[in-house]
């Protein structure tokens, strides 16, 4: 009898865990069921708009105007029809976006003055100067850039007299930019004004040539 008694305890103990374990596992299932309870997230699909309140002209008030800023949707963004792309019918062709009107980028970003690539030239004394296509203070940007990329030594930048000092061998030459038109010229000078060494001088203009920076 004592035998019998404990395995109707063990019968009933493991009854008991079974419908234990059940029950949790069908809490943990509900929030994924139909048979979970319903937090609205989905009560948007049955939202309706309504009009703006309507205040009697007798009342006097202040303008009413929205809290933060409401975006304009396209009336037909949701109703264009989507177009397969293949014949099974489960591929859709992304629409493509609509080519850009010049008129409407501003000029800075369509090049419009861009610096040229310089060119190496020699005056009528033999002597090299750099000539370059474009707008004086991108031309000022891009030389600045190159001089950093071909690891010149510039001392100063005198933005006001167009010139970068530069030091060569220990010696303080000036990288002079000149102005004809809209080109600009670019030479190497001492301070005294005269012209630096041929060599010298072309040896930084064909460095500033091969680095150029823009």
């Amino acid at each position: 009898m004592l035998q019998r008694g404990l395995g109707l305890n063990n019968k009933s103990n493991r009854f008991a865990k079974l419908l234990t374990v059940s029950g949790m596992v069908a809490i943990a299932c509900a929030g994924c069921s139909r048979l979970s309870v319903s937090n609205g997230s989905m009560d948007y699909k049955s939202a309706h708009s309504i009009p703006p309140i309507q205040v009697p002209a007798a009342i006097q008030t202040r303008q009413i105007a929205p809290l933060y800023p409401v975006p304009v949707i396209p009336e037909n963004a949701a109703s264009e029809k989507l177009v397969l792309s293949n014949a099974k019918g489960n591929r859709f062709a992304l629409p493509k976006p609509q080519p850009l009107d010049p008129s409407s980028i501003p000029p800075d970003q369509l090049g419009v003055g861009a610096p040229s690539a310089p060119v190496l030239v020699v005056d009528g004394n033999g002597f090299p100067i750099l000539k370059i296509e474009g707008d004086a203070p991108k031309i000022w940007d891009v030389m600045n850039r190159t001089l950093s990329v071909a690891n010149v030594n510039v001392a100063n930048r005198n933005t006001a007299a167009n010139r970068f000092d530069v030091v060569i061998d220990n010696t303080t030459y000036q990288l002079r930019l000149g102005r004809i038109g809209n080109t600009t010229t670019v030479t190497l000078q001492k301070p005294d004004d005269s012209l630096a060494d041929k060599a010298i001088a072309t040896d930084l203009l064909d460095k500033i040539t091969q680095n150029w920076a823009g």
